[in-house]
């Protein structure tokens, strides 16, 4: 009865040591990705960085503002260009109704009462 007690502890502890084993590779090798991982994590902000500070660099409005005289044939914007003060439409008659009042209105809708909208209006308490 001995015998037979100690073949099963002794095969538990070689089968607990060859789980305990296999524990112990699979941890190494996840801690091995976890670092190659965050090994290309920290080189790929690192490239974010460069990458930022380049674009930083080439749109600095003094350096384009360069490259466009010297490249293209443009010219600064002239007033003229957009439009003159006879280009502007003067405002109708009926937008006089929505204009302030002599009476110390705000004018347009919050100077209306909902009686002067119509009867077909609802009123919002």
């Amino acid at each position: 009865m001995i015998r037979a007690l100690n073949i099963v502890l002794i095969l538990a502890v070689i089968g607990t040591s060859i789980g305990l084993y296999d524990i112990k590779y699979r941890a190494e090798l996840a801690e091995k990705r976890v670092q190659t991982i965050e090994h290309k994590i920290a080189s790929e902000q690192e490239s974010i960085r460069v990458l930022r500070a380049e674009w930083s660099y080439l749109n600095q409005p003094e350096r384009l503002q360069e490259l466009a005289r010297r490249y293209t044939k443009l010219e600064p914007l002239q007033a003229s260009q957009i439009g003159t003060f006879a280009d502007i439409p003067m405002p109708h008659k009926a937008d006089d109704f929505y204009a302030p009042n002599a009476t110390g209105s705000l004018g347009g809708y919050a100077g209306v009462t909902p009686g002067d909208l119509g009867s077909s209006e609802r009123t919002i308490r």
